[in-house]
C-alpha cells in the first residue's frame, strides 16, 4: 500500500548578505533565471541555511544524501514570507546552493536574489537589520523512517520524542520528492506541521491519522487507496 507523501516544513536561519567579491559569478548565476540581463546594482544576494542533518526540536532528521537532493532541487524555487503560497507572490529566487560542513554538522546553504524594487525595500532592510532572521523550507518526502526499529513510522508503535531504552525516538526523512519554497518566518519550525489535503495537523495527530489510514482495509471497487474525509 503506497501512502501519500508528507508535505513538511523545516527550520533554518539567514546567514548573511553575500559580498560582491564574486559579483560576476553571482550575476551570471542570477541571470540564468532572469528574462533579461540584470546588473549587480539591481538585486541583493542573501545566503540562507535552510535545513540540516541534526535532530531538531520536533524529532526529525535529514540524512546527508537527502540534503544533497534538497540542495540540487533548491535553485529556481521561490523565497516567500511565512509559507504564504496563496496570499502573496515571491520575494526572491534561489539561484544556487551547496552543502555547508562544520564538523559533523551539514546544512543546505543556498543563495537567493531579491530585486531592489520599492516593494522590496522594507523586506531587504529588515533582513539586513537583523529583524528577519529565521527561515523555513517547504518540501515533500516519501517516508518517515523510525530511528528505533527502522520501519515506516506509520507502521510501528514508536512515538518521536519518547525514550526507548537509552535511545530517544526520532524519524529520518527519506525520499525527498520536491522542494516547494523557502520562506522567511517569525520563528522557524515553531509551527511545524504535516499537511494533509490543505489542512495543517500537529505532528502527533498527523502521525495518528496516517497510522489509522495505513491500517484501513482497501476497498477493491474503489480507484483510490482510501476515501477522503
Amino acid at each position: 500500500m503506497e501512502l501519500e507523501p508528507f508535505v513538511f516544513q523545516h527550520e533554518g536561519v539567514l546567514v548573511g548578505a553575500r559580498s560582491r567579491d564574486d559579483g560576476d559569478a553571482a550575476t551570471d548565476a542570477v541571470n540564468r533565471f532572469a528574462l533579461r540581463p540584470l546588473s549587480p546594482d539591481e538585486f541583493v544576494v542573501f545566503t540562507l541555511d535552510l535545513c540540516h542533518n541534526g535532530v531538531d526540536r520536533h524529532f526529525s532528521r535529514f540524512p546527508e544524501d537527502e540534503l544533497e537532493t534538497i540542495s540540487a532541487l533548491v535553485p529556481g524555487r521561490p523565497l516567500m514570507e511565512r509559507h504564504d503560497l496563496r496570499g502573496s507572490l515571491p520575494r526572491g529566487t534561489f539561484f544556487r546552493s551547496e552543502l555547508h560542513r562544520q564538523g559533523e554538522h551539514v546544512s543546505v546553504r543556498p543563495d537567493v536574489y531579491v530585486l531592489r524594487t520599492r516593494d522590496n525595500e522594507d523586506f531587504i532592510l529588515n533582513i539586513e537589520g537583523g529583524v528577519y532572521r529565521e527561515t523555513s523550507i517547504g518540501f515533500s518526502f516519501r517516508t518517515p523512517e523510525c530511528s528505533v526499529c527502522g520501519r515506516d513510522l506509520r507502521t510501528c508503535d514508536h512515538v518521536p520524542g519518547r525514550s526507548y531504552g537509552d535511545a530517544v525516538c526520532h524519524y529520518v526523512m527519506r525520499g525527498v520528492l520536491e522542494v516547494i519554497e523557502g520562506s522567511v518566518v517569525p520563528s522557524g519550525s515553531q509551527g511545524t506541521r504535516f499537511v494533509a489535503q490543505d489542512r495543517a495537523l500537529p505532528v502527533d495527530r498527523a502521525l495518528d491519522r496516517a497510522r489509522q489510514e495505513f491500517r484501513k482495509p482497501i476497498a477493491l471497487w474503489s480507484d483510490r487507496l482510501w476515501a477522503e474525509e
